[in-house]
């Protein structure tokens, strides 16, 4: 590879070296004799414009001092005679004036620089990020709500806002503003020439729906008479749907409970095809003036659906238009500006005029500074990064002495979410390489497939899930299409008994707790915590993060989240500080209190104080007054130092150092510093623990010898409840419900093109995550369900296709050696968070139970396989997006569960329950519950809860409804059995609401029925 190319693209696989070339192009380019201060070098987080910028210099003090490493450069980067002792000299005396570093801080030191030739003239420029970033909005939006209370030109704001919620009433208003403003304001900046909602997508306005209904309703009952039904009961159903039909108001989307002729009618409507062809148990045929006229009632429901969502996509516009005008005013006009802001500031020059003729007057003296262009993790680019780079980008690749060096991964592309745009790699293909490739301007494009992170075992797993186009495309259809792949080799494989690694694929029975298990199990195999080796546990959301690390925390390891610790909540110590800081800031904290008394930091306090714990808060902040929260503290650290752990003094040490930090800003009150503490979270790197814990798009640029991945998702992919918007050549609206999609050729369209892109994100997810292992690769999967099937679009089942895992349990592949990390030496001493010097053991203060804990046991009636918990999740899943089904009916999951929820909502008696019926009455779903009754603490989830308010405003009845999906002979057993649990509810909301009744209510999905309690 030509290092040196003046245009060069570089397609680097995982662990393939890409930092190392990034590296050499720098070191080429200085020892050729370009000035430092004409590079610039662009990556996207401030770690890896670090750790590039390391490597830079740590390589060229290598050359510099060793001859060997000076020949081995020297051929890298193609230049034989190169000094680079010199190219050390010139790179240290310019590192002030050097541009290595974040797009984002590139363009906002270029909006600093150039504030008033960019049109900004209303105040210095101040860059407004993180905490700052989002005071700034919730203000704008405080400030638009005030208006619109205050002034009359408010109303106008209130009216869109109306429009813009049509069908959301129950949305809280500031709510309903957030949502639209993170949703949609992107689209408003950047939508250039793209038409919001436009009413001629539709074909039909939302008032045809009125006016034509009655008249196809009206057809089709006239026509049923010579429908050739085939089995009892089809002719009722149709009706049903009939009345249905006459009873949807458009914009609600649902079009009632869901059953197996309307799916039938809506995919034959859809068809084109008439008659329509349709099945209820059996087949049979509407054809005639019948037919024609329910195919277009039901077309004419989907279109008016579709004008609705227009409608309301319109005046989102409005709303999103005003909050940013507001923006305009009160932050960009003085100056203050977020990150978007400034890459919109630096694309403006596309919409040309004046914004144009500025930002050339930019880019002429930019020339001047900066030649030589290298842009790192090209596949996270947006198309507003690439907008403000791109005039910029021209200049260095066409006739002149600039350069362009571009590096990514189209299969790393996990950041389509926050703008990541894969598609730019085509662009710049077409822009710079479509000439012939022995020219000298032609991009060179030259991929990277051998991994110099990765064992050959790793990568035999990697080959074979990611390297199956066949299982891609049964699965994921023609997304598949867009996979390029090459097969990965170890560039230096591991070789001798003692060096290999291994690769495993196993099945866990049970739920996530027992893969939980599984992990540390799995630890203690292969001795984290006792050998030289990093880990890596990759998960796919935040919540996960903390479950996982709270899990092996309690089972003494060493663990850190997201490459960073939180001093205050991870460990003993901490949480004893913590909330002697919190006490300190409240004496009547009862519970920060009780964590005191439980510790042995108040046994000291108490001896060195006094026997009263007035004496011992009035003493601590007296010495906070005379010398700080630091002293303070640490007088407090001191009397228990000796029996800690070294885990537990790193963690005292951590919070000293930010209280001092803290103190010498002055004045802090103990609140102040309570809250202070409470969010210090101090950055480490992955080897400092033995374990780090973090969401796979955390995880990419890392690599750990051990990776465990125990949440690989078995969701049906893509979820279409995600798509919101969908975008046309020119268009983009709100959309509407998915039985409406299915009807409308754009709508198909733009979901299958969203669907494309959710595919291939998912494809890059899963990459990204196998390809962080250095030598230990172990995938858990859960079992395959009741709502499994062979073909389901999942990543575990593309894993378990694979593999050929026949669903375990167990081991189903595996490569490698199990036992190759006994050739790795020991830590020494082991640190744990458990070991001989934590706290002391807890004092309980309380029994705690759950209301499902009271139920009567009763081992032949509860459904123990997973099919059958998996199952159960589903049907509570299902009840829980119910509201009220008289204001919005749901969209129920087309799954067996899905099915159960919308047959049972046919049941007079289970439907009351879910219909308000102009109650004055709150619904609450999966509502978490703890109270002390009892002497006991009850802790659990009701799920489902009404209040319903009387006359005066309080509440004068409580129900509580709780879903069972047990196998019993009738209600008797099942009331029998949950018995005690409707009795501790009972008792919770008695506590809660003593002056209302309370009933309770079990609904029993297998007897179709339900019973007061």
């Amino acid at each position: 590879m030509d290092i040196l190319r003046k245009n060069l693209l570089i397609l680097a696989s995982a662990g393939s070296g890409k930092t190392f070339q990034l590296g050499n192009r720098v070191i080429g380019l200085v020892a050729r004799g370009v000035e430092p201060e004409k590079i610039v070098a662009l990556t996207f987080t401030r770690k890896a414009a670090g750790e590039f910028a390391d490597a830079v210099l740590r390589k060229l003090a290598g050359a510099a001092a060793d001859p060997g490493k000076a020949a081995d450069l020297r051929r890298d980067v193609g230049i034989p005679g190169a000094d680079f002792g010199a190219a050390l000299e010139k790179v240290v005396r310019a590192l002030p004036r050097l541009t290595l570093g974040t797009m984002d801080s590139f363009f906002a030191k270029v909006v600093r620089g150039f504030q008033y030739e960019l049109g900004l003239t209303g105040g210095k420029f101040e860059l407004l990020e993180g905490p700052r970033a989002e005071a700034a909005a919730d203000e704008t939006m405080a400030a638009i709500l005030g208006e619109a209370l205050d002034e009359e030109s408010g109303g106008e704001f209130l009216h869109a806002f109306r429009r813009a919620s049509y069908g959301k009433e129950e949305q809280r208003v500031v709510e309903g503003l957030r949502e639209f403003v993170n949703l949609w304001q992107g689209h408003y900046r950047s939508a250039c020439g793209v038409e919001w909602g436009p009413k001629t997508l539709a074909g039909v306005a939302v008032e045809d729906w009125e006016i034509m209904k009655s008249g196809l309703i009206a057809t089709v009952g006239r026509g049923l008479d010579s429908v050739d039904f085939t089995r009892k009961g089809q002719r009722e159903a149709l009706e049903k749907i009939l009345e249905q039909f006459d009873n949807h108001t458009i914009g609600s989307g649902s079009l009632g409970t869901p059953t197996s002729l309307l799916e039938s009618l809506i995919l034959s409507v859809a068809a084109g095809e008439p008659p329509l062809s349709v099945k209820f148990y059996k087949e049979f045929t509407i054809g005639g003036p019948a037919g024609e006229a329910l195919g277009n009632l039901i077309e004419l429901a989907a279109r008016c659906e579709l004008a609705a969502a227009l409608a309301r996509t319109r005046a989102v516009r409005d709303v999103v238009a005003i909050y940013d005008a507001r923006c305009e005013k009160l932050l960009r006009r003085r100056g203050l500006l977020r990150f978007d802001d400034v890459k919109h500031l630096m694309g403006e020059w596309v919409g040309g005029g004046d914004a144009e003729m500025r930002r050339q007057a930019v880019d002429f003296r930019l020339d001047a500074r900066h030649e030589h262009w290298l842009l790192d993790e090209f596949q996270d680019t947006s198309r507003a990064d690439w907008l403000g780079l791109l005039p910029l980008i021209d200049e260095a690749a066409g006739e002149g002495d600039g350069t362009v060096f571009v590096v990514g991964d189209r299969k790393q592309a996990i950041y389509a979410w926050r703008g990541g745009e894969v598609a730019l790699f085509d662009e710049v293909i077409l822009r710079y390489g479509n000439g012939p490739q022995d020219h000298p301007l032609t991009l060179k494009i030259e991929p990277m497939c051998d991994s110099w992170r990765s064992c050959p075992e790793v990568l035999a797993l990697v080959n074979r899930v990611c390297g199956d186009p066949a299982t891609m495309g049964e699965l994921f259809g023609n997304s598949a299409n867009k996979w390029e792949w090459q097969e990965h080799i170890s560039a230096k494989p591991l070789t001798g008994p003692d060096q290999c690694g291994e690769a495993r694929v196993e099945v866990v029975e049970g739920e996530s707790e027992d893969r939980l298990e599984r992990i540390g199990v799995l630890l203690e195999e292969l001795g984290v915590g006792r050998k030289q080796m990093t880990c890596g546990i990759l998960v796919r959301t935040n919540a996960q993060v903390k479950t996982v690390a709270d899990h092996l925390r309690a089972l003494g390891f060493d663990v850190i989240e997201e490459g960073a610790r939180e001093p205050a909540k991870d460990n003993p110590v901490g949480i004893a500080l913590w909330h002697l800081l919190q006490w300190l800031a409240n004496p009547a904290d009862g519970f920060a209190r009780g964590v005191m008394e439980m510790s042995p930091l108040w046994a000291r306090l108490l001896e060195r104080f006094g026997g009263h714990w007035q004496a011992a808060w009035e003493g601590l902040l007296a010495i906070t007054s005379q010398s700080g929260f630091a002293a303070m503290l640490e007088e407090v650290v001191e009397a228990n130092w000796v029996g800690w752990s070294d885990f537990g003094r790193r963690r005292a040490g951590d919070i000293l150092m930010a209280l001092a930090a803290l103190d010498a800003r002055g004045g802090a009150t103990a609140r102040e510093a309570a809250d202070w503490i409470g969010r210090l979270q101090v950055s480490q790197s992955p080897g400092v623990a033995a374990v780090q814990v973090m969401t796979i798009h955390k995880s990419k640029g890392l690599g750990f010898e051990v990776v465990i991945l125990p949440e690989i998702s078995n969701d049906k992919l893509p979820v279409t409840q995600r798509f919101d918007v969908a975008e046309g050549s020119n268009w983009l609206t709100e959309t509407p419900p998915r039985w409406a999609r299915d009807l409308i050729l754009e709508m198909r369209e733009a979901e299958a093109r969203w669907a494309a892109r959710q595919h291939y994100e998912s494809f890059c997810m899963l990459y990204v995550a196998l390809t962080r292992a250095k030598r230990g690769l172990y995938v858990l999967l859960e079992p395959p369900g009741r709502t499994n099937t062979p073909d389901r679009p999942s990543l575990c089942n593309w894993i378990a296709r694979c593999v050929d895992s026949g669903g375990g349990p167990g081991v189903v592949w595996q490569s490698g050696n199990p036992g190759w990390t006994r050739s790795l030496e020991d830590m020494g001493k082991v640190i744990s968070v458990n070991e001989g010097g934590s706290l002391q053991q807890p004092v309980p203060r309380r029994e705690r139970t759950t209301p499902s804990g009271l139920k009567k046991s009763s081992a032949a009636a509860i459904p123990s396989s997973t099919a059958g918990m998996r199952f159960g999740s589903d049907v509570h899943a299902a009840f829980e997006s119910i509201g009220w089904i008289d204001a919005v009916m749901p969209d129920f999951p087309r799954t067996e569960a899905g099915k159960l929820v919308g047959e049972l909502l046919e049941v007079p008696e289970l439907r009351r329950i879910f219909t308000r019926g102009g109650r004055a009455v709150e619904v609450l779903r999966e509502q978490s519950i703890d109270a002390v009754a009892g002497g006991k603490w009850l802790s659990g989830v009701i799920d489902r809860l009404h209040l319903e308010r009387g006359p005066d405003g309080g509440v004068a009845r409580v129900e509580v409804i709780d879903f069972k999906t047990d196998r019993v002979s009738g209600m008797a057993e099942l009331t029998a059995r949950y018995a005690g649990q409707m009795a501790a509810y009972r008792e919770v909301m008695e506590l809660a609401y003593p002056a209302a009744r309370v009933d309770c209510v079990l609904l029993s999905t297998h007897c179709r029925a339900a019973a007061a309690v």
